[in-house]
């Protein structure tokens, strides 16, 4: 075989098994993978490359092992037509029947079958193989269903989702609605521990309430490793299925007056100096705070377990809750082994744990703690929908590459590799996220059992969720482990299917979806967002050059619309050019590109504030920070957006940024404490006036100058 050849197979079998052999960078130029990466990617999803590489000739049809894909999907509850595979010479027609997910058994019946020949298949040119379609007027309530195939005397089955077309919209369709936004790590109190907790996402929904607000939006609340020396990056957590026990909010645990020890720590004055530590810094120190929160909560543990009502509903929970002690025994057996679970020996690394790999108090103590999380969660969400609001959740693209879910769903991910984004103008030599990306068969094969868990998991604590990176649900961009960035390549999926899941999910919850949809995505994933009734993002940063060259942005009605995001700088950085200067001192800008950088902005700013002299006319009189604040407010108020959400610590005109990314540890991400306690906050004038600008834009009718 030539090399020419040898390459042209290579890349079919890539394509075949969803890998792009080639893309568009960002200025539009085709950029091929090399055969190392579609070496490296098809060996890490499983795949066998032999010298000849015969294996491309595979038709991507299911083999004869498997009659129908592993997966079919049922638009509003309609199934006209199944492809089914067959031997050649094989004319009878297949036995089909569908076992509701309530158990029900629904005939199907198939008449008026044709067949095709699959000319790719066999040496010979003779067709070994038919595809027969199967014609079918099957009407199905929501749900996961299975789609029974008998063929042959054997009998296979396929997961059948049937789902409504567009994801749920609700209560929201009438109204437009706005709500504050911040890192709930940020939340200070008079009562905090070093950090917000659960207690301070409760006050901040009080506190919109009262503004008139209905939502309130924070980054992912899922247990992250906060040990010595880690990136506690909300968006590399453990685990997607559970919530995190960081937050828990030890003040309002109901049994903690009951528990003389844990009392006896709350006066002991080491303790107390330790915690006024944490408390006073403008910086959450993780690892102490989780370690303070630890001691008080070991305490309370052992209470609950000699205290029989109290061990009941424990029991109660963690016996309703199956996945819950694999968790727990993953994180014991990590604090023991003190190594990541790729080095464990087998068989804990295979996924079989025993006492000898973990202790067994610490194993019930994970149990105790992701008790609480839950019921502080789900006293948080019901007393914010006492007050009319709903919480807005960030589900993150990926997880740690050593949490549980890889190791628990181990075949739901491609291990070796990382998800990341390919070279473009800030980041030229393309980002490396870290967490490594869904199997697109695996997650098929297991009916999507992980992809549901965590979306369901989700949208039972939210009224509104986010998706971080949305275009993953097509494809991701995949860099294998020892290469650059700049070497990886998309991997795809099957958009169809996981818009299939995400509509069901969000009907059965109630609710509705935002796609972070920001930078470089092509049209066909907005245009499927469209078609399936999920919500875009506007983000005013990302519209500032087109602003200055004189284009008014259009701000889409189904859309969640804000000034930035917590990935941007604070809007007096921006408005200031603080953030230009920022972005040269850790090495994202270089330092002779600062001139431009400062030129391009106060050409941004004027035209913005051109823009917005129509909607606020003060602007042309009084320019500082506030006064434009409140005008962009306006400006969103009025615009016809769905949502707008509006960053707490713009109000008062906050200019640290919580998080820069791809500079590693030239700057503390994920770190920086909210200037105001929450008590404080509704005395500041500038943020009751920022929010009566937006509130009364909001309740006009008029679409206002952003909109389209």
């Amino acid at each position: 075989m030539t090399r020419k050849f040898h390459a042209a197979r290579l890349r079919r079998l890539a394509r075949l098994h969803g890998i792009q052999t080639s893309y568009f960078n960002v200025q539009g130029e085709r950029v091929y993978a090399s055969e190392d990466t579609l070496q490296s990617l098809l060996g890490a999803l499983g795949v066998t490359v032999d010298r000849d590489i015969s294996a491309a000739s595979r038709s991507k049809l299911p083999s004869p092992d498997r009659p129908i894909e592993p997966v079919v999907v049922a638009w509003d509850g309609r199934l006209s037509s199944i492809s089914i595979r067959a031997t050649a010479g094989d004319d009878a027609i297949p036995g089909l029947h569908v076992l509701t997910e309530d158990g029900h058994t629904m005939p199907v019946e198939a008449r008026r079958c044709t067949a095709d020949g699959i000319a790719d298949v066999g040496r010979s040119g003779c067709c070994t193989s038919l595809q027969i379609t199967v014609p079918l007027n099957l009407q199905l309530p929501p749900g996961y269903h299975r789609l029974v195939c008998t063929q042959g005397g054997r009998e296979t089955s396929s997961l059948l989702i049937s789902a409504p077309r567009r994801c749920y919209h609700g209560e929201f369709d009438q109204k437009r609605v706005w709500g504050l936004f911040a890192p709930l790590y940020a939340l200070r109190s008079d009562t905090d521990w070093g950090a917000g907790s659960y207690g301070e996402l409760q006050q901040l929904a009080e506190f919109t309430s009262r503004e008139g607000g209905h939502l309130v939006g924070t980054l992912p609340l899922l247990p992250c490793f906060y040990e010595e020396g880690n990136e506690p990056s909300p968006y590399l957590p453990v685990t997607r299925l559970l919530w995190s026990e960081f937050y828990i909010d030890v003040g309002h645990i109901p049994f903690l007056s009951d528990c003389p020890a844990a009392l006896a720590l709350l006066q002991d004055r080491g303790f107390l100096t330790s915690l006024e530590s944490v408390r006073r810094s403008s910086e959450v120190a993780y690892y102490e705070v989780q370690q303070l929160k630890r001691r008080v909560l070991t305490a309370l543990h052992a209470h609950v377990e000699t205290t029989d009502t109290l061990k009941s509903s424990l029991r109660s929970y963690a016996s309703s809750h199956p996945l819950l002690s694999s968790y727990a025994s993953f994180r014991a057996a990590r604090e023991k082994l003190g190594m990541t679970w790729q080095e464990w020996p087998d068989p804990a690394r295979g996924g079989d744990l025993n006492e000898a790999h973990f202790e067994q108090e610490a194993r019930s103590y994970h149990e105790f703690v992701q008790w609480l999380a839950q019921l502080q969660m789900d006293d948080c969400v019901a007393r914010a929908a006492a007050h009319g609001v709903g919480l807005y959740l960030d589900l993150p693209v990926g997880v740690h590459p050593e949490g549980f879910d890889t190791w628990y769903s181990r075949d739901s991910f491609v291990a070796g590799v990382s998800t990341g984004a390919p070279p473009d103008s800030v980041f030229t030599n393309g980002q490396r996220w870290g967490s490594p990306p869904l199997h697109p068969e695996g997650i098929r094969e297991s009916g999507y059992d992980y992809v549901r868990r965590y979306l369901a998991h989700h949208m039972r604590s939210s009224q509104v969720l986010r998706i971080d990176h949305v275009m993953g649900m097509h494809h991701v961009f995949c860099i294998p482990e020892g290469q650059n960035a700049s070497a990886g390549t998309y991997l795809r999926y099957r958009p169809e299917e996981m818009y299939a899941l995400l509509s069901l999910e969000s009907h059965r919850h109630k609710t509705a979806i935002i796609g972070e949809d920001l930078g470089t995505v092509p049209q066909e994933v907005r245009r499927t967002m469209s078609r399936h009734g999920l919500n875009r993002m506007f983000v005013l940063y990302y519209e500032m050059d087109g602003i200055a060259g004189e284009r008014t942005p259009s701000i889409p009605a189904n859309c969640m619309a804000s000034i930035n995001t917590h990935d941007m700088p604070p809007f007096s950085s921006m408005w200031e050019g603080l953030d230009i200067r920022q972005q040269a001192r850790v090495g994202v800008l270089p330092q002779d590109a600062v001139p431009s950088e400062q030129k391009k902005r106060r050409k941004a700013r004027k035209a913005l504030l051109a823009m917005l002299e129509s909607v606020c006319p003060q602007v042309r009189t009084t320019r500082d920070a506030h006064t434009v604040l409140g005008c962009v407010l306006q400006w969103l108020g009025k615009s016809r957006a769905r949502f707008v959400i509006v960053t707490m610590e713009d109000l008062w005109l906050e200019t640290v940024q919580q998080n820069i990314p791809g500079v590693g540890d030239a700057y503390p991400s994920w770190r920086s404490r909210a200037a105001k306690t929450l008590e404080r906050i509704p005395e500041d004038p500038a943020v009751r006036e920022g929010l009566r600008m937006l509130r009364d834009a909001m309740h006009e009718t008029a679409r206002g100058t952003g909109g389209d």
